[in-house]
């Protein structure tokens, strides 16, 4: 009876070891560390602003969000990171990296307007922004559309957006993988749609474990 109980519990605990085994996230071989950058905005996208159009049944507004790439940028940030094995480059300090490229470009070109110089720190190539922020890789992003449709007559809402990623490998030089995101979702805001997105972008850059972790 004693031999038959230790022998059941011992197959109880076999059991659940192989069950949490199966279930357990590998352990990365190696650590990255990952710059995320803010989406540069399409040239007919950078302004936020609301127009009307159409008028009874088909009046709508539509509301553009110009700070659409700072909120994909924060969103693919907070993805990423949950991959083991890969460290973001702290928001924070590259806002300040970035303020500090600002002020230099001012004092270079004190006639550029703030639109004019934000277009010259987009226009670095990211594998330049790699190699001085000292990290593996960088994500680079480019927002093509961000928008939301209001229905004013019976007051529903779309929310659409649609933007391209690119991953640059800082020691080879060279983009080693793109990304598509598109999406509309009725009665959702457009940041819930970033979200999603990057959360879908995040689980595919860990499936194909294209920062080369395992």
């Amino acid at each position: 009876m004693r031999i038959g109980r230790w022998l059941f519990i011992g197959i109880l605990l076999s059991a659940s070891l192989l069950a949490g085994g199966c279930g357990s996230v590998p352990a990365p071989t190696h650590v990255v560390k990952l710059a995320v950058l803010d989406g540069v905005m399409a040239e007919n996208a950078t302004e936020t602003r609301q127009e009307l159009t159409g008028w009874w049944l088909s009046s709508r507004d539509r509301y553009q969000n110009g700070n659409a790439g700072i909120q994909l940028g924060e969103a693919l940030a907070d993805e990423f990171e949950k991959i083991p094995g890969v460290l973001v480059y702290p928001r924070t300090d590259l806002a300040t990296y970035m303020a500090q490229k600002e002020r230099t470009v001012r004092r270079a070109y004190p006639d550029l307007s703030p639109e004019e110089r934000l277009v010259v720190l987009q226009s670095q190539h990211p594998l330049d922004y790699g190699r001085s922020l000292n990290v593996d890789y960088v994500l680079s992003s480019h927002v093509a559309l961000a928008r939301t449709t209001h229905q004013r007559t019976f007051h529903w809402w779309v929310s659409r957006i649609r933007f391209d990623l690119d991953l640059w490998d800082v020691e080879q030089g060279q983009k080693i993988w793109t990304w598509h995101g598109e999406d509309s979702d009725l009665f959702d805001s457009q940041l819930t749609v970033i979200e999603e997105l990057a959360e879908e972008a995040r689980e595919e850059a860990y499936d194909r474990d294209i920062f080369r972790l395992y």
